[in-house]
Protein backbone atom coordinates (compact mmCIF):
# COMPACT_ATOMS: atom_id res chain seq x y z
CA UNK A 1 0.00 0.00 0.00
CA UNK A 2 1.28 3.35 -0.89
CA UNK A 3 -0.57 6.48 0.43
CA UNK A 4 0.24 10.66 -1.26
CA UNK A 5 -1.42 13.48 0.04
CA UNK A 6 -4.81 14.44 -1.64
CA UNK A 7 -4.30 17.25 -4.24
CA UNK A 8 -6.78 20.82 -3.91
CA UNK A 9 -10.64 19.90 -3.90
CA UNK A 10 -13.08 20.70 -5.41
CA UNK A 11 -11.11 19.84 -9.00
CA UNK A 12 -11.70 22.38 -11.84
CA UNK A 13 -14.78 21.66 -14.07
CA UNK A 14 -14.45 19.07 -16.60
CA UNK A 15 -15.06 19.71 -20.56
CA UNK A 16 -16.42 16.61 -22.17
CA UNK A 17 -17.53 15.24 -25.49
CA UNK A 18 -20.19 12.30 -25.81
CA UNK A 19 -18.80 9.73 -27.52
CA UNK A 20 -20.84 6.56 -28.34
CA UNK A 21 -19.59 3.70 -25.99
CA UNK A 22 -21.17 0.93 -24.27
CA UNK A 23 -18.41 -0.68 -21.19
CA UNK A 24 -17.64 -4.27 -21.26
CA UNK A 25 -19.82 -5.87 -18.68
CA UNK A 26 -20.42 -2.98 -16.90
CA UNK A 27 -21.91 -3.80 -13.41
CA UNK A 28 -18.46 -5.03 -13.07
CA UNK A 29 -15.14 -3.42 -11.92
CA UNK A 30 -12.47 -4.83 -14.27
CA UNK A 31 -9.22 -3.78 -15.60
CA UNK A 32 -10.88 -3.83 -18.97
CA UNK A 33 -10.59 -0.26 -19.71
CA UNK A 34 -8.87 -0.07 -22.84
CA UNK A 35 -12.04 0.88 -25.22
CA UNK A 36 -12.92 3.61 -22.01
CA UNK A 37 -9.75 5.33 -22.15
CA UNK A 38 -9.26 4.98 -25.93
CA UNK A 39 -12.45 7.00 -26.45
CA UNK A 40 -11.10 9.33 -23.61
CA UNK A 41 -7.85 10.21 -25.57
CA UNK A 42 -10.21 10.92 -28.62
CA UNK A 43 -11.90 13.26 -26.14
CA UNK A 44 -8.44 14.66 -25.09
CA UNK A 45 -7.28 15.15 -29.12
CA UNK A 46 -10.52 16.77 -29.87
CA UNK A 47 -9.77 19.55 -27.18
CA UNK A 48 -12.39 18.20 -24.49
CA UNK A 49 -11.11 16.59 -21.17
CA UNK A 50 -12.69 13.44 -20.71
CA UNK A 51 -15.80 11.29 -22.65
CA UNK A 52 -19.48 11.13 -21.74
CA UNK A 53 -20.61 7.44 -23.22
CA UNK A 54 -24.09 7.62 -24.65
CA UNK A 55 -24.88 3.83 -26.33
CA UNK A 56 -26.48 3.23 -29.39
CA UNK A 57 -30.22 4.80 -28.38
CA UNK A 58 -28.89 7.94 -27.17
CA UNK A 59 -28.92 7.62 -23.77
CA UNK A 60 -25.93 8.61 -21.30
CA UNK A 61 -24.63 6.23 -18.97
CA UNK A 62 -21.56 7.36 -17.56
CA UNK A 63 -17.87 8.27 -17.92
CA UNK A 64 -14.93 6.43 -18.71
CA UNK A 65 -13.58 6.07 -14.87
CA UNK A 66 -16.68 8.04 -13.11
CA UNK A 67 -20.22 7.84 -12.63
CA UNK A 68 -22.61 11.42 -14.36
CA UNK A 69 -25.10 13.13 -11.99
CA UNK A 70 -27.08 15.93 -13.55
CA UNK A 71 -29.02 18.61 -11.97
CA UNK A 72 -32.73 19.08 -13.18
CA UNK A 73 -35.36 22.49 -13.46
CA UNK A 74 -36.80 21.33 -9.91
CA UNK A 75 -32.72 20.90 -8.17
CA UNK A 76 -33.29 17.02 -8.16
CA UNK A 77 -30.44 15.12 -8.80
CA UNK A 78 -30.50 12.86 -11.65
CA UNK A 79 -28.97 9.78 -12.33
CA UNK A 80 -28.76 8.01 -15.99
CA UNK A 81 -30.70 5.00 -15.84
CA UNK A 82 -28.77 2.25 -18.08
CA UNK A 83 -25.73 -0.10 -17.34
CA UNK A 84 -23.21 1.57 -15.42
CA UNK A 85 -20.75 0.45 -12.85
CA UNK A 86 -22.49 1.26 -9.43
CA UNK A 87 -19.93 3.28 -8.04
CA UNK A 88 -19.23 3.52 -4.32
CA UNK A 89 -19.33 7.57 -4.49
CA UNK A 90 -22.10 7.44 -6.48
CA UNK A 91 -23.82 5.15 -3.72
CA UNK A 92 -22.98 7.70 -1.06
CA UNK A 93 -24.42 10.27 -2.32
CA UNK A 94 -27.30 8.74 -3.03
CA UNK A 95 -28.01 8.83 0.88
CA UNK A 96 -27.34 12.38 1.27
CA UNK A 97 -29.43 13.77 -1.36
CA UNK A 98 -32.91 13.12 -2.96
CA UNK A 99 -32.13 11.69 -5.80
CA UNK A 100 -33.86 9.63 -9.28
CA UNK A 101 -32.91 7.44 -12.27
CA UNK A 102 -34.25 7.73 -14.86
CA UNK A 103 -33.41 7.43 -19.12
CA UNK A 104 -31.10 11.00 -20.00
CA UNK A 105 -30.80 11.35 -23.50
CA UNK A 106 -27.70 14.05 -24.75
CA UNK A 107 -30.45 16.82 -25.79
CA UNK A 108 -31.47 16.38 -22.07
CA UNK A 109 -28.08 16.31 -20.36
CA UNK A 110 -27.25 19.19 -22.35
CA UNK A 111 -30.50 20.68 -20.88
CA UNK A 112 -29.82 20.24 -17.01
CA UNK A 113 -29.27 23.16 -14.37
CA UNK A 114 -26.00 21.72 -13.86
CA UNK A 115 -23.83 18.25 -14.01
CA UNK A 116 -21.09 16.49 -12.38
CA UNK A 117 -19.14 13.77 -12.49
CA UNK A 118 -18.23 11.64 -9.61
CA UNK A 119 -15.35 9.50 -8.30
CA UNK A 120 -13.23 8.48 -4.66
CA UNK A 121 -10.52 10.21 -6.04
CA UNK A 122 -12.03 13.04 -7.22
CA UNK A 123 -15.36 13.61 -5.43
CA UNK A 124 -17.98 15.77 -6.88
CA UNK A 125 -16.25 17.73 -10.04
CA UNK A 126 -18.31 20.23 -11.93
CA UNK A 127 -18.98 19.48 -15.97
CA UNK A 128 -18.64 22.96 -17.28
CA UNK A 129 -19.40 21.46 -20.86
CA UNK A 130 -21.16 18.76 -23.13
CA UNK A 131 -19.80 19.35 -26.51
CA UNK A 132 -20.61 22.43 -27.56
CA UNK A 133 -23.12 23.31 -24.74
CA UNK A 134 -21.54 25.27 -21.91
CA UNK A 135 -23.57 24.41 -17.95
CA UNK A 136 -23.31 26.32 -15.05
CA UNK A 137 -20.45 25.12 -12.87
CA UNK A 138 -22.07 26.69 -9.45
CA UNK A 139 -25.38 25.54 -8.33
CA UNK A 140 -26.42 24.84 -4.39
CA UNK A 141 -26.96 20.69 -5.34
CA UNK A 142 -23.74 20.85 -6.37
CA UNK A 143 -22.42 22.67 -3.48
CA UNK A 144 -24.23 20.52 -0.64
CA UNK A 145 -23.16 17.58 -2.63
CA UNK A 146 -19.53 18.21 -2.38
CA UNK A 147 -19.62 19.28 1.30
CA UNK A 148 -21.63 15.76 1.83
CA UNK A 149 -18.70 13.96 0.69
CA UNK A 150 -15.84 15.83 2.19
CA UNK A 151 -17.62 15.54 5.49
CA UNK A 152 -17.37 11.13 4.90
CA UNK A 153 -15.11 10.08 7.29
CA UNK A 154 -11.69 8.43 6.28
CA UNK A 155 -10.62 5.25 6.81
CA UNK A 156 -6.90 5.37 8.73
CA UNK A 157 -4.58 3.19 6.46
Amino acid sequence: VTTRPTGPMPLPPLRVKTVPYVRDLPAVKHLGLFGALHARRAAQLSGFDDALFAGPDGLVSEGGTWNVGFIDADGAVVWPKGEVLPGVTMALLQQHHAHATSPVTVAEARGMRAAFATNTSIGVRAISAIDDTTLPTEHPVLASLRDAYMSLPGDPV
